[in-house]
């Protein structure tokens, strides 16, 4: 591979013209800094220092490691297992990546700077100017743009500095090669950009001078002044002053126009000034560059892109940063056009091709009247000319179709909030709000770092209620420009109220609600516009088409057919959550309080109260659906009846498609669960009976904190109605995520309270489930006889009733009682009851932790192999029905049988795998015995160095465990 890095802008790596992923913004950091250090090795705390600063969690070291290996993933995709690294080396602890300066942005532009230098020493300014600009035509944007970090922001200020540095140097030497004329448009952009930079400010008078605009000259001068006064409190210096004096004396040594001015052909430029504070959009960028490369087309057509969106998102930015940077392609004029869709009487496209054809320089009295005329007049006029046209705010195509331009030359950027389908054009972009680190580099760029940096948990505030859109940071840099310090804290605190959020989020003529309300009043009808403040009211993060039936109580077609009207108005935003999947629909969360904020009839809190409990009902099916394709023959014996509605179907064909769907809907459940408790809209026998149903895929996907919240829910609630019932199924669910979190005893309370609860309403069948976890406690405690008490009492019930997978959940219970008891030939005898079960009822796809436990058995017996095999068969099961949580068990416990069989490497890669679900699990616990089991393989591969930074990682996360307990 052929690599090349880019710092000057976006970090990115390239393979000759392909663009590599080069990873989330701290990995590009940590990239960065690699780079950087040419070739010199970096220890992981250097690294740590550089992207975390004095904020690095306790997990940095291994984070880094981690960033590393997706690197070198990227870097060298076809290096073999183990083989070593030739292009991101490391050695112990350390790294380092040697790049070819020349394939190198920011070395290259060192390079070049330096080159530059020593041209004009020798007298070459024609060398000099040509090596600058070769140098500064290798910036893109900022240096590190969007890379956080103590480091990336020193960088960022030297490079910066260099690059001031090098246009002042190079438009000093167009002027000493007498290009006074050319110069003089540079220079007024970057002395505007540096208001307080007396070098410029001298060079631009000087070029004015020399132009014969003596008069603009002074001017500068007097600006400048002006300027540093008020700012800084000081007056221009000694060059700037003689040069104003000179130039008031005439002197000779400042002739007018020495050389010869350059010719400038008159082209319409119309453009207006790019925001200053304009951020992110990097792929759409990157997709008009591709597309203006596609010049040389066969195709007689213009290339012409579509930038849609919801209202303030940055259609407009986007299109006039785009238009800027693409203006050198385009030096037959670059033109700019508001369509005025959303307003009430929208640009008629006759008008718009009348000014058109006036800018392009054709005489009023010759412009026809008609549409189709001057249509065809505009395409004439256009006809082989290279223009760069900007359409800003279009209602539909009939209103863009005739402003296109006839040559394949041109460039037609389209902006719409509407869903403009008849517009002949592959390149459409749909923008989304902006991410943390892009929001947060507006405000920076908007209102100055130091402001930004100096209230953090304010701005933090600010950016999560803004939520990425543009024109709330917009208005929010505008609310605290002129303010003092603790402007940022201040308006925090009012923008948290959600019911005075849209009025803060106002300042002049930028205001959020007046944006969304011409959206809003742009909706077809009354039943949409009903369905948009409807929707908005679940406080969830997304809904599918089903939620959405329910939420409007509506059959399901009929509700698609809302969210597509809404989604049309970019008043909602669809999206896929994964392949062959139906889409979802979100609310910006702006637009959700803007949807709230209508509805303020008497009647709303009943509306809400009954879409709750129809929502909360309709997913109880889904999860019950799901449920019995993914554990099929397990009940949770709750009898609970919701109204029977025709929303409320949920078909599932395979277990495949089950756990797609309860992946997508998770968050959608918990919030609407939880605002249902909230308000009193859900009984506390629907709450329960969520959480038991549900309970199975959130502990085998690891939602541990989605699963306790909903428990916790369910015991206040039933506590507040009461509901003893509920009460005890809550803290049986309480009790068992306590467990698996090892937070043993407030496990052993919590069951042991449910246990008592189910006894007294009668419920034995529910009690001998509470007796089974609770008989794992104990067993984890080391009590063992109370473990064995508790597990054959609940043994007895199950075999009692005929349940037969609760039967065999028992017997697995037991078996791994027997096992740390030492008792190995009676545990192997209970897994083979159980596995008899599942054989029998023909339910061994539910048989991975049987086989878990059996491999342990194995293990210990000495038949190694044999465990593997166990284990190899449980991880199977585990992965076909989504259980990350029993496949991390499998796979650290086949680690500890390819160990014991001197199989390191396997134990190696075994280990690894498990730590790695065990981490993405968010289980403090587990990755701490993941790290202990993978130390235990390396020490016996050898390795004695990574199995001590692995143990070290073992102590340090059960000590951020053991903090999370307290």
């Amino acid at each position: 591979m052929v690599l090349s890095y880019r710092l000057l802008g976006p970090v990115s790596v390239f393979e000759g013209a392909v663009e590599l992923d080069a990873g989330p913004a701290k990995q590009r950091a940590v990239l960065a800094m690699l780079l950087c250090a040419d070739g010199a090795f970096l220890a992981r705390r250097e690294i740590v220092r550089g992207v975390w600063g004095g904020s690095a969690p306790a997990t940095a070291s291994q984070v880094v490691a981690t960033y590393v290996a997706r690197l070198r993933k990227v870097l060298e995709p076809g290096r073999g297992y183990r083989a070593g690294a030739t292009v991101l080396l490391s050695r112990g602890d350390s790294y380092a990546l040697p790049a070819d300066p020349g394939r190198f942005d920011v070395r290259a532009f060192e390079r070049a700077v330096h080159d530059a230098v020593r041209l004009r020493a020798s007298g070459d300014l024609a060398g000099c100017a040509t090596e600058l600009e070769r140098g500064l035509a290798l910036w893109r944007g900022p240096a590190l743009e969007g890379v956080p970090g103590p480091h990336a922001a020193r960088e960022r200020g030297r490079l910066e500095e260099l690059r001031l540095a090098g246009q002042e140097e190079r438009l000093s030497v167009l002027l000493d090669q007498g290009r006074h004329t050319e110069a003089v448009p540079d220079l007024s952009a970057l002395a505007a950009a540096h208001p307080a930079r007396e070098r410029v400010r001298a060079l631009l008078m000087l070029a004015l001078h020399r132009t014969g605009r003596r008069a603009e000259a002074l001017g500068v001068f007097q600006d400048t002044w002006r300027t540093l006064v008020t700012e800084a409190g000081i007056e221009p210096g000694r060059e700037l002053r003689d040069l104003q004096r000179r130039i008031l004396d005439g002197d000779p040594e400042l002739p007018v126009t020495r050389g010869e001015p350059v010719a400038v052909q008159a082209t319409a430029s119309q453009l207006p000034p790019s925001v200053p504070d304009f951020v992110g959009r990097r792929s759409e960028l990157a997709t008009l560059r591709r597309l203006v490369a596609r010049a040389a087309s066969a195709e007689a057509v213009p290339r012409i892109a579509l930038i849609t969106g919801p209202a303030g998102v940055g259609k407009s930015a986007l299109a006039v940063h785009a238009a800027h940077r693409l203006a050198d392609h385009h030096p037959d004029g670059r033109l700019y056009v508001r369509l005025d869709g959303t307003r009430p009487r929208p640009a008629r496209p006759e008008d718009v091709l009348g000014r058109l054809l006036e800018d392009l320089g054709v005489p009023h009295h010759r412009i026809p009247a008609g549409l189709d005329r001057r249509t065809a007049l505009f395409r004439t006029v256009t006809s082989g000319r290279r223009l760069l046209l900007v359409l800003d705010d279009a209602r539909r195509g009939a209103q863009v179709r005739p402003l296109l331009p006839a040559s394949e030359g041109c460039l037609v950027l389209v902006t719409s909030r509407s869903k403009v389908t008849d517009l002949d054009t592959r390149t459409v972009m749909r923008l989304s709000a902006l991410d943390e680190h892009e929001a947060r580099a507006m405000l920076r760029r908007a209102v100055g770092p130091e402001r930004v940096d100096s209230e953090p948990a304010a701005v933090d505030t600010v950016l999560q209620v803004c939520a990425g859109l543009p024109l709330a940071l917009r208005v929010v840099a505008a609310r605290v420009a002129d303010r003092p310090p603790g402007a940022f804290a201040v308006l925090a605190r009012r923008l948290l109220d959600e019911e005075r959020r849209l009025g803060e989020l106002a300042a002049g003529d930028l205001a959020v609600t007046s944006s969304f309300r011409v959206s809003y009043d742009s909706l077809p009808n009354a039943e949409s516009a009903t369905a948009f403040r409807l929707l908005s009211e679940p406080a969830v993060p997304d809904l599918g088409v089903a939620d959405a039936a329910a939420t409007l109580d509506l059959p399901e077609d009929q509700a698609e057919g809302h969210l597509e009207t809404l989604t049309d108005a970019h008043l909602l935003e669809a999206f896929l959550p994964a392949p062959g999947a139906r889409y979802r629909y979100r609310y910006h969360d702006l637009l959700r309080v803007f949807g709230r904020s209508l509805g303020h009839s008497a009647a709303r809190r009943d509306a809400v109260t009954a879409m709750l409990n129809r929502l909360v009902h309709s997913q109880i099916a889904g999860v019950h659906a799901a449920d019995r394709l993914l554990r099929p023959g397990h009940s949770t014996g709750i009898d609970y009846q919701g109204p029977q509605t025709s929303y409320s179907e949920h078909r599932f064909r395979t277990a495949d498609e089950a756990l797609t769907w309860l992946k997508a809907e998770r968050g959608t459940i918990l919030g609407a669960a939880l605002q249902g408790a909230a308000t009193g809209a859900v009984a506390p026998a629907q709450l329960a009976e969520l959480t038991t149903v549900l309970r199975a895929f959130l502990m085998r996907c690891g939602h541990w904190p989605d699963w306790e919240q909903l428990a916790d829910a369910t015991v206040r609630l039933a506590r507040a109605e009461p509901d003893p019932l509920a009460e005890a199924i809550g803290r049986l669910e309480l009790g068992t995520v306590a467990a698996a979190r090892r937070q043993l005893d407030r496990a052993k309370a919590e069951l042991l309270s449910s246990a008592q609860l189910f006894t007294s309403c009668g419920d034995h069948q529910r009690r001998a489930r509470a007796l089974n976890n609770l008989g794992l406690v104990h067993s984890d405690l080391g009590e063992f006889t109370a473990a064995a008490h508790c597990l054959e009492s609940a043994l007895d019930v199950h075999r009692a009733a005929r349940q037969r997978l609760d039967t065999t959940i028992a017997l697995d219970n037991l078996a791994l009682l027997d096992f740390r008891r030492g008792a190995l030939d009676r545990a192997e005898d209970l897994c083979a009851q159980s596995l008899a079960i599942h054989e029998a009822d023909g339910t061994t796809a539910l048989a991975s932790a049987t086989l878990n436990i059996l491999g342990l058995v194995r293990n210990g017996q000495g038949r190694h192999t044999e465990a593997v095999e166990c284990q190899q068969h449980s991880r199977a099961l585990a992965r076909a029905q989504g259980n990350l949580y029993r496949e991390a068990f499998a796979l650290l416990d086949a680690a500890t049988a390819h160990r014991a069989a001197g199989r390191n490497r396997k134990a190696i890669e075994c280990a690894e795998q498990g730590l790695r679900i065990r981490l993405d699990l968010g289980d403090p616990q587990g990755a701490a015995a993941a790290f202990t089991v993978l130390a235990d393989a390396l020490e016996a591969a050898g390795d004695a160095g990574r199995a001590a930074a692995c143990r070290a990682e073992a102590a340090a996360v059960k000590e951020t465990a053991a903090l999370l307990k307290r």
